[in-house]
């Protein structure tokens, strides 16, 4: 009985995990180096719960200023406040 109730279960978390898996593969890379650290602090679930297809999209919105630093709710405060350090750290560069 316990079989019925894990088995989709299981195939939901397998296709989940494989489309996360595919969209890693199939990811750009940037040559932007605010994007590329942006990327970095995001957790790379690429779950969409932002409104982004995936981290890729997502640090570049927030890159380019269409999203706030607080748009990952997967990775909650923590990632939100990571990507704040990196663009502020990326604006002292900028500015002296």
């Amino acid at each position: 009985m316990l079989i019925f109730v894990l088995a989709p279960i299981v195939a939901v978390a397998v296709l989940i995990v494989g489309a996360s898996v595919v969209r890693t593969l199939t990811a750009k890379p940037s040559d932007d180096p605010l994007i590329h650290d942006i990327l970095v602090v995001l957790p790379g679930a690429n779950c969409g719960a932002c409104g982004n297809k995936s981290c890729y999209d997502a640090a570049t919105e927030v890159a380019r200023g269409r999203q706030p630093a607080t748009l990952c709710t997967t990775g909650g405060i923590v990632t939100s406040a990571a990507v704040a350090a990196v663009l502020r750290k990326h604006t002292l560069d900028q500015v002296g």
